[in-house]
């Protein structure tokens, strides 16, 4: 919308009813009243029974807009006399086109959800969320470094011949995650060569791993889309604080109903969270 009087462009935060008077370009009053009471014998023969009421941010310049108007008429059906005119009440709905703040909010945010849906594909995240089914330490980390094997090939095209350890390397993740899939490595490989018996801290490990990993990817594929800079550049009208509220929100619901089943993803999904902008 843009107001008449500063010329400033907004998103109005709400539009509200009022009792409201109105001029039209001949000079008639029109009169709003939101009871629907319509003087039947009184002037002036047309009636605004519903107006909206909002602001500008800037000079807060007021701005009514018409709903609805009640004109009356009179009324000639065929082969009646003049004195048998009857009067009757013809309401005119006026197409409003404006939408509130909270709307135009709704609308952005479920485009940016759809965007991240998009993203979340694309990290085929089933494939990792179905390796908690896996109760035996060595089977997981077997499919782990497979499933991580793959994205590091198809997703990145990392050279297929190079060894996992150069593998994750380029793939440039954060220090404690990178040392600790490094670590992992090792020990699954250790126990493939024969026994070998896991400490409590090497499990801890295992626990977390899959949680710190797919934050990561999380984190590398949605980055591009909540950037500042890219939510300002696209959607201008909007509150960065109220869109990042919004996406915390949605990202929140989306974590926890993937994670739920591990124990230990409560306290990274806050950390996450809390970093994510």
């Amino acid at each position: 919308m843009k107001c008449p009087v500063c010329d400033n462009k907004f998103i109005p935060r709400t539009f509200y009813p009022e009792d409201s008077i109105f001029s039209s370009p001949d000079g008639k009053k029109f009169n709003s009243g939101f009871n629907g009471y319509v003087n039947m014998g009184g002037k002036p023969p047309e009636v605004i029974i519903g107006s909206w009421v909002t602001y500008c941010p800037k000079c807060n310049y007021i701005m009514k807009f018409v709903k609805e108007l009640v004109r009356k008429e009179k009324i000639q059906t065929h082969g009646m006399k003049g004195t048998e005119l009857t009067e009757k009440l013809n309401t005119y709905y006026f197409g409003f086109e404006f939408g509130d703040y909270s709307q135009y909010l709704k609308e952005i945010i479920k485009k940016v959800e759809e965007d991240i849906e998009v993203k979340m594909k694309d990290i085929n995240i089933e494939i990792w969320e179905n390796l908690y089914s896996i109760d035996d330490n060595f089977k997981f980390l077997v499919r782990f470094f497979n499933n991580l094997k793959e994205y590091c090939d198809k997703t990145l095209n990392i050279n297929i011949n190079s060894d996992m350890p150069n593998k994750i390397k380029k793939l440039k993740l954060p220090k404690d995650v990178e040392l600790s899939l490094l670590q992992l490595n090792n020990i699954k490989n250790a126990i493939v060569k024969g026994d070998y018996d896991l400490s409590r801290e090497e499990e801890d490990m295992i626990n977390n791993i899959l949680v710190k990993f797919v934050f990561y990817l999380v984190d590398s594929h949605i980055r591009p889309l909540i950037n500042e800079e890219q939510l300002k550049d696209g959607f201008e009208f909007v509150s960065m604080k109220d869109l990042e509220v919004e996406i915390r929100i949605y990202l929140a619901k989306y974590l926890y109903s993937t994670f739920n089943s591990n124990p230990n993803s409560s306290k990274q999904i806050k950390t996450f969270l809390e970093n994510v902008f």
